[in-house]
């Protein structure tokens, strides 16, 4: 083997050894604490959208997070997601909740999957609704280390229009 085969052959190693270590490296010292973070966002998200205390719920969205409804165009940033999120708890009470079955955490970011359960109630009167179905968010690391949801989509288990 020549010298400029071994070195190509040692800088392909050296490569793929940096990708290795790339590829499984997590976030930092304590996944376990991430995990327990995204947890307890999960925790007061069923909380507040179930009190309707719409402003501790917005305090868990990224100001630029985008919110994915079923049947519904994408909601970009906090503002409208709160507004879109108000006219909803306008209508009616949700008692929630959420279960998270999932975590992974590269860097600075985390997904997070689950399913969820609730009962809507419509304000103005009429039968409650049992909703089932699941989501799958996007999670980003604020500067101060929390969690914050960034994106977020989530849908019913049951088929549109009963179909």
């Amino acid at each position: 083997m020549n010298r400029k085969t071994l070195l190509s052959h040692l800088v392909a190693v050296a490569a793929a050894a940096v990708l290795v270590v790339a590829c499984n490296s997590n976030t930092g010292p304590d996944t376990a604490a991430d995990t327990a973070a995204i947890n307890a966002i999960w925790t007061e998200y069923e909380t507040s959208y179930s009190s309707g205390d719409i402003d501790a719920w917005v305090s868990l969205w990224t100001a630029d997070g985008v919110q994915m409804p079923p049947n519904e165009s994408p909601i970009s940033g906090k503002d409208r997601i709160r507004d879109r999120n108000s006219a909803v708890l306008d209508k009616f009470t949700f008692d929630m909740e959420i279960t998270n079955e999932e975590v992974g955490v590269a860097r600075d970011f985390a997904y997070s999957r689950g399913v969820f359960s609730a009962t809507v109630t419509p304000k103005g009167g009429g039968q409650p609704i049992a909703v089932d179905g699941k989501f799958m968010t996007i999670l980003k690391r604020q500067p101060d280390g929390s969690w914050k949801i960034h994106r977020d989509i989530f849908n019913s288990n049951a088929a549109p229009n009963g179909s």
